[in-house]
């Protein structure tokens, strides 16, 4: 559905704060139904006030095209997580596979109980509950993203082979055969996520897409401890409620099986802490890291404003009073491509970059070399990346400082992968090459 940016925005003493940029994919900017559908999920959405909850800031439309910043994460996606469990052969440990559960049903939980200003239900069910959609931070945080997102992107890419296919393995029941989901979809998909977490695969597979649709129709999955060892019949039964076929027999509330998990935590793992898993998070992933804080010493700052900054679209339902008000009016650099493109011609990432790509008061950094950003600095005065007030070291309001490193990022769905990630209102966006 998009392709997704790192990006920096400024407050107005010049802090820094990291957001996630994804850029709407053009084929979907020019569709006006997919867009307003986005447009008025995305204003529930950025409603949605949970610590388990990546914020949604904006919803920019800027030079025909669309962009939505969101929080940045600092980490990686389960997705990520999962699949470094499956290179190395190694289950996710089952104390850390309850704590993000727990966290991600206590996301939902809130989500579902949001009222609107009469005080009635909104209604909202997530719809995409994935590892893909689940971000897991170095700092041991974990937060559910695209709230408002999957309905629309699901409407629109519903007929797609393998787009579809990819989403089925997560689905309940009666949202895989086109029926009216509730909450309890939601929970029958972290079910689905808790499983693969237990035994390193979904509990749903097939060879093909009409097959995959009857196996989770049938809710038929092979028993966890039939798939692996020693892991504790409390937390299997706590899985296995979650994917009861019938509504009724699953759990009725995130909130309860939030508490299940906690309390399974509890008995099981009473010294257990975020702390550990963000070691857990930041040993299997040591490599990684230390290349993400080498690469942002290769971003350099372009010079070029654009005066047309777009328009934030769900700005009238957020109200004067948002988040995202307190950031400055506008960025202070822009880097034109088109400029850039014969200077780092040899870059087959550059070469691949969209032109112009920027949000509501957003800047875009390129992905240069520092011999060439020397030489302009010397010329234009510029200032380097290192700068304080360009550095990713921050801390955001009330919040913990983030280290500079690169977070993990979500493919949209059809989309292609760029290494990036988000945060709020005037944008700057750091990277634009493929991952």
């Amino acid at each position: 559905m998009a392709e997704i940016y790192r990006a920096k925005t400024f407050d107005a003493q010049g802090n820094a704060h990291w957001v996630a940029v994804k850029r709407v994919l053009g084929h979907l900017a020019e569709d006006e139904d997919f867009i307003q559908m986005l447009v008025d999920e995305a204003k529930i959405a950025s409603q949605i006030r949970h610590p388990n909850i990546a914020r949604v800031y904006e919803f920019t439309q800027a030079h025909a095209e669309y962009f939505i910043a969101m929080e940045h994460v600092d980490g990686k996606d389960l997705r990520s997580i999962l699949e470094r469990c499956r290179e190395t052969e190694q289950i996710l440990p089952p104390d850390h596979a309850a704590y993000i559960a727990a966290e991600v049903a206590t996301a939902l939980h809130a989500a579902h109980n949001v009222l609107d200003h009469s005080g009635r239900p909104l209604g909202i069910v997530h719809r995409d509950v994935s590892p893909s959609n689940v971000l897991c931070a170095y700092s041991g945080e974990v937060k559910l993203c695209d709230f408002g997102i999957a309905k629309a992107s699901l409407s629109r890419v519903q007929t797609k082979t393998g787009v579809i296919k990819g989403k089925i393995k997560y689905m309940s029941p009666e949202q895989a055969l086109g029926h009216k989901v509730d909450h309890r979809s939601d929970i029958f998909s972290l079910g689905a996520c808790l499983y693969e977490m237990l035994t390193r695969m979904p509990p749903f597979a097939a060879s093909n897409e009409m097959d995959l649709i009857i196996r989770v129709r049938d809710a038929k999955y092979r028993r966890i401890n039939q798939a692996v060892d020693n892991i504790p019949p409390e937390l299997e039964a706590i899985c296995d409620k979650c994917l009861s076929k019938k509504l009724g027999h699953r759990y009725q509330s995130a909130g309860e099986l939030a508490g299940d998990l906690q309390n399974f935590l509890r008995r099981h793992h009473r010294t257990y802490s975020r702390t550990q898993f963000s070691r857990y998070v930041r040993t299997l992933f040591a490599t990684e890291i230390d290349t993400e804080l080498r690469m942002l010493e290769e971003y350099v700052l372009g010079d070029q404003v654009d005066d047309d900054l777009g328009e934030n679209l769900i700005a009238p339902a957020l109200g004067p009073g948002a988040e995202y008000s307190k950031f400055s009016p506008r960025p202070t650099h822009m880097l034109d491509l088109r400029d850039a493109r014969g200077d780092f011609a040899h870059d087959p990432g550059l070469d691949a970059a969209e032109f112009d790509l920027h949000a509501a008061d957003t800047l875009i950094l390129a992905n240069g070399k520092k011999q060439r950003y020397e030489q302009q600095q010397a010329a234009e005065n510029q200032h380097k990346i290192h700068d304080p007030r360009a550095t990713a070291s921050t801390h955001f309001a009330g919040d913990q400082q983030r280290d500079p490193r690169l977070a993990s990022t979500q493919p949209g769905d059809g989309g292609e992968q760029h290494t990036g990630s988000l945060h709020a209102a005037p944008t700057r966006i750091l990277r634009i090459d493929k991952e």
